[in-house]
Order: C-alpha cells, then structure tokens, then sequence
C-alpha cells in the first residue's frame, strides 16, 4: 500500500528573477508569494551553467545534473550527417520524479513543463511544454490522453496557447499587443489548473509552469530598467512596469489556484535562471574562431541566403501557421534546414573548432570531421590553446576582458552522457552588469561589434533586450520545515523535499530508465540530499 504524501503544489514561474521577485515581496506588491514564502524555505536557486531552459528543468524534474540526465539544451548537432537533433523526453536517461512517484502509486500530474514531450502516461496526466517540438499550441497530441485534451479546450474556451504573440518581429505596437497576450495565457493557464484540481480524487502531486515571466523579461526588460544601455524613455512611459504586471497576475493566479484546492500541505515555487538586461554590444563567436585560425568559413555557401530566408518566414509568418508550416514538413527537412541556415557557411572539413552560437549558451565544440584523427593528447593541447585565446580576448574599444571563464564540460558535469555536451562552456563578463549579446556569424563579421539602432529592441533570434542569468528562486513549503533563507542548487530542490517527506530513498531505489538505455550509469544521489540535509539541520532550518 503507497504511503501517505502530503499533497503538494508545484508551480514553475520560468525566469522568475530574485532580485525583482524579492523587492516585490517586501514592497507588499505580491502578497500570495509573500504568504508563501513567509512559511517556506526560500532564496535563490542556482541554475545550471550556462543557464538553459531545457538542461535546468531537466535538472529540476529528475534531481540529478545534465552529465547524468542527458539533456544540455533544445537540440545537439549532428556534424557528419549535417543536422539537427531535436531533444525530447526520450533522450533523457533517468526517470523523473513525477515519473517515480506516479509509478508508485501517488496521483501525480504535471503541466507544461519543457522537456516532457512525448507526453507520459502519468496517473494524473501530462501535458508537454512548447517544445513539443517547436510548438505555439497545445495539440491532442502534447496531451496523455484525449479526455485531458478535452477538459483544456472547455476550461479556456478553445486552444490553449504557449505563446501567442510574435516573438521574431516587433512591428510599432507589439507591446500592447504582447502584454495582452501574456495576461490572457497567464489567465488560460490559471483556468485550465483550477479544472483540474476541481475534477476527480485530490491530486498527491500538481506541477504547473508559466513560461510568460520568460517571454516578458526576454522582451521588455530594456523598459522596465532606466539604466538599460537599451532603454527607450517614450516606449517606457506606456510600459515601465509590464514586468511588475505580469509578476502580480502571476501571484493572483496562485493564489486562486490554492483557493481551488486547499487541500494542498506541501507548495514548491522555483524558477529555472534568472534575467538581467543585455548591452548594445554584440559577438560573433566564429568570427573570433576564425581569426584565431582555428574556423575556416565557406564564402560561396548558400547558407546566408537560407538564414534569411528563414528570419522572414519566422517574421511575416503568424505563429499558428508557423505551428502547421512545421508540422506539414517531411521528416528530417526542417532538422537540416535548420543546420543549414545555422551553419552552412562553416567550412566543417577545415574547422577543427566552432560555435553554436547560442546567446544563452555560449560554448564551443571541437569538430568530429575535421579533427576525427586527433589523438587525446592532441585533442587537450587544441582545447587549451582556444581557451588560452578565448581568456585573452578583449573589446577593441576599450581593452577590457571579453570572457570571464572557461570550463571544460567533464568539470562541470561529469557523467554517462557528457559526450552531448559541447567541450568547452563560456562564462562571458557583463560590461555595466548588461551582457553581451551572441548572434550568428558570416564571413567577413568583426568578432565585436555594436548593435544598430535598428536592432536595440531585438526580437528573439537577433538579440533580445533580456538575457538569462544563472540565480533562479525556490520557496519550498513543507511539514515540518523551518522557514529561513538560504540557496540551492536546481537539482537539489525536489529531493530536498522528498527527504523532507520521507521518501528521500525514492531516488536510490530507482534504476536507469529505459528510454535512453546504454547511457545512463546506476542511480547515485546528486549534490546528495543527506549531506544536504545534515547542512540544513547544521543551520536549523531542519
């Protein structure tokens, strides 16, 4: 017989940013989360490094770090075969701990979440986040089951959207238009929770997450921070406080999501980063690669033109038909379009090193083309000779570091799956606080350049006026847990509360899943949740 769990409440508010959230609390402008966090441990919550959306919820659902999960970001890239690898829920290599406790018995449901498609057959049902795979709205398919599909569609009165405004462009107007779509997903998304709670036998464990903290700080940040080198005093007069609106209809939808399901003992809040503003400066990572001698570029490559092609597709295309535009693609065309449109113009048979050149995940990979006769030791001389160069990067314009570190992958995240991950992950510094913004290089780019004024609003793919920080938020709300403020690392939230309900064995107990068979070594507590709780009790908050 499944012992008892004191039912609990999960609710993700992605890029929900300490230094914004907890000045609200203290101003009285959030009272549901001030509630909550009055009787919970809370602080921050460290993300992973850099700090991605899929790797941190990865590491947040299963409690273990991406070198043992398998999930470094939305895809990884397939060199000899010329494209991309969508990641989904089956290239992780554990379980999660919904999975383990819907497998145990517990009615667990969880709503949402990135990373979770194909969605599971949990005993409280699943529906997957938006990357489902690149999708705007919530389909039958991202559903576990029809009558799920179902009770969504009556309790929003139709589709239920991830994002419904147009991210890639930003015509005069776009902000009204996405603040009213950020408060009518929030509002949709509280109303398909609430008809939830209120069918069928009380749930053990509800995990919802609200990606529009995201989408607003992506965009609006450069508004709601008069020191933003990006920041537009006429634009702002309308929309200085879009972030602290948004923050407050998310602490409303909460707090009536509690009021639809008092049963709940035990409530979790965390966010998977945080958010801080980005600079006008740009970098062109292969353009820096290139220079150093260690990229060679195509110069008669059709890539710029399929790149372009692609941007205006992705900016004249309303978000629903780009959903359908995608789904209506043969299998395997959209993954090597994208590659092509990414990186057709890197010369893979003479490039022993390149960049994806993610904004939020710099990093650089050796290539397994050209350097596939490298012995080892010929291998680690390559890596340091790139981060010798890489440290001695600086901006022309006033002589200062560009990289503050750069860490080999098996001294962050050892692990069966490190071979994902790119070799080398960049810290970059934050000139004024603001970071550097990462975009696609051509050839003949400057390694640094400014933005135009043109570009200071940037829509998502070009550089948008918010970026990810690595320190999220977590309140946990349990029996028997002191409340006080401390810090976490994202993978030791939940098992930091299954020690706290007794069931801190869940995670020994559990074998590698079988969706990733071959990958995955025997289960081993991650940053250990006894130590961790013999650190807690050591501080009283046990």
């Amino acid at each position: 017989m499944t012992a008892p769990l004191p039912r609990t409440l999960v609710v993700g508010l992605d890029g929900a940013t300490p230094d914004l959230l907890f000045a609200w609390l203290r101003a009285g402008d959030l009272p549901t989360l001030a509630a909550i966090a009055q009787r919970s441990a809370h602080g921050r919550l460290r993300s992973t490094l850099p700090p991605m959306t899929l790797p941190a919820w990865s590491s947040f659902l299963t409690g273990r770090p991406p070198g043992e999960h398998g999930i470094f970001d939305f895809c990884w890239p397939e060199v000899a075969g010329a494209r991309l690898h969508l990641v989904d829920a089956r290239d992780r290599a554990v379980a999660t701990i919904p999975r383990l406790l819907s497998d145990r018995g517990y009615r667990v449901g969880t709503f949402l979440f990135p990373t979770t498609w194909p969605p599971e057959q949990l005993t409280g049902g699943q529906v997957s986040g938006f990357d489902s795979p690149v999708a705007v709205r919530v389909s039958a398919a991202a559903c576990s089951s029809r009558s799920l599909y179902r009770t969504i569609g009556r309790a929003v009165g139709g589709e239920l959207r991830y994002s419904d405004f147009p991210e890639f462009r930003k015509k005069p107007g776009w902000q009204r238009r996405a603040l009213r779509s950020l408060l009518r997903g929030i509002e949709d998304k509280e109303r398909m929770a609430c008809a939830l709670l209120r069918q069928g036998p009380p749930f053990d464990f509800f995990a919802l997450l609200f990606g529009e903290s995201d989408t607003a700080a992506h965009h609006f940040w450069h508004l709601c921070d008069p020191r933003s080198p990006r920041y537009d005093a006429a634009a702002a007069a309308g929309f200085g406080d879009v972030l602290l609106q948004v923050y407050q209809r998310l602490d409303t939808a909460i707090g009536r999501i509690l009021a639809a399901a008092p049963w709940f003992e035990s409530v979790i809040i965390a966010s998977d980063h945080g958010f801080g503003g980005s600079s006008r400066k740009v970098l062109h990572l292969n353009a820096f690669l290139a220079e150093a001698g260690f990229l060679s570029f195509r110069h008669s490559s059709p890539a710029r033109l399929v790149r372009r092609g692609r941007g205006r597709i992705a900016a004249l295309t309303p978000p629903v038909l780009l959903d359908r535009l995608y789904r209506s693609l043969p299998p395997g065309v959209f993954e090597r379009l994208e590659w092509s449109a990414r990186y057709g113009q890197i010369d893979m048979s003479r490039s022993l090193l390149w960049s994806e050149e993610l904004n939020y995940a710099p990093s650089v990979r050796i290539n397994p083309v050209a350097a596939a006769g490298l012995q080892p030791e010929a291998r680690g001389q390559l890596l340091e000779s790139v981060q010798r160069a890489l440290m001695a990067w600086r901006d022309p314009a006033d002589g200062s570091c560009v990289v503050r570190a750069v860490h080999r992958r098996e001294d962050l995240y050892p692990g069966p799956c490190l071979g994902r991950a790119p070799e080398l992950f960049l810290e970059l510094e934050e000139p004024g606080g603001y970071s550097f913004n990462v975009l696609p290089s051509s050839a003949g780019d400057e390694p640094i350049r400014e933005l135009d004024e043109g570009e200071l609003e940037g829509a998502k793919g070009s550089g948008m006026p918010g970026s990810h920080r690595r320190d999220g938020i977590f309140m946990l709300q349990a029996p028997g847990l002191a409340a006080g403020e401390f810090s976490l690392d994202i993978a030791e939230l939940l098992p930091m509360w299954l020690e706290q309900v007794g069931m801190g064995s869940l995670l020994d107990e559990a074998g590698p899943s079988d969706v990733a068979e071959g990958l995955a070594s025997p289960r081993r507590r991650v940053a250990a949740p006894g130590p961790l709780v013999r650190r807690l009790r050591r501080l009283g908050y046990l």
